[in-house]
């Protein structure tokens, strides 16, 4: 989720310059003709939308950095959707004021609706993009959104079923048809991560010592069991690593 609201920050705040830079590219206005063009207040136009693209993109950016750092986590990942809309209709209804043409609410809105359409579609699009799984010898690592990585020697125990705990509610998460990603509200579980790309089982269930449940699944049964495979031989290697130590210092 980091990275997704750095990436639509940073995009906001260029979008921001360019429009400011190259007026022509708000839609609806390049398509004008002069004399409607002669209506529209351009400069304040151009500068408003600037203004309030990089404000956007500014706060989405440090609203998610702010609130993950007091410990508000799930403010932090709301930061994206709700800053963009609550901006975006400010945007639209404010930047009515410099087109003077009689059909301007069909005119300025497209560029705006379009930046939305956009992110709504990369938003979902970034949501269905399978997790990778990246092991090392300390940790394993899901990639993608809502991805995390879990360090060996904190796992307590990690275990295959062919059926996933009934879920209460999302806290925390994309859900999309089969595709779940975030933290739900379990009724077995409580509070746990899921990175599910399919209903059909199985599912991995990786349990740290503190109680934290992350569930996993891939479209793929092979890659579903392969990675338990790997994580269960890095664990056994893990406590034979720990007993050695251990041996050697008595």
């Amino acid at each position: 989720m980091e990275i997704l609201n750095l990436i639509v920050g940073l995009f906001m705040i260029g979008i921001g310059f360019l429009v400011k830079s190259v007026p022509d590219l708000i839609a609806g206005y390049n398509t004008m003709s002069k004399e409607q063009k002669e209506n529209v207040d351009i400069e304040g136009l151009s500068t408003f939308m600037r203004n309030g693209l990089i404000a956007i993109g500014i706060s989405i950016i440090i609203g998610y950095y702010l609130f993950k750092w007091i410990g508000f986590t799930l403010i932090a990942n709301s930061m994206l959707p709700l800053v963009t809309l609550v901006g975006v209709t400010i945007l639209v209804i404010k930047a009515q004021r410099f087109d003077q043409n009689k059909n301007k609410k069909t005119k300025l809105t497209y560029f705006i609706l379009g930046l939305v359409f956009i992110l709504v579609i990369g938003l979902i699009t970034y949501g269905f993009i399978p997790s990778k799984v990246i092991f090392s010898k300390e940790s394993v690592q899901f990639s993608g959104m809502y991805g995390i990585e879990i360090k060996i020697a904190e796992i307590d125990n990690v275990k295959l079923v062919d059926n996933l705990p009934e879920i209460k509610m999302r806290t925390n998460g994309f859900s999309f048809g089969t595709v779940k990603k975030g933290f739900f509200d379990l009724n077995e579980f409580g509070k746990s991560r899921l990175l599910i790309q399919s209903e059909k089982p199985p599912y991995l269930i990786i349990s740290k010592g503190n109680g934290e449940k992350t569930i996993i699944n891939f479209k793929e049964k092979s890659v579903t069991e392969s990675t338990y495979s790997e994580i269960k031989t890095l664990i056994e290697k893990n406590n034979c690593g720990q007993h050695a130590v251990y041996s050697s210092r008595r």
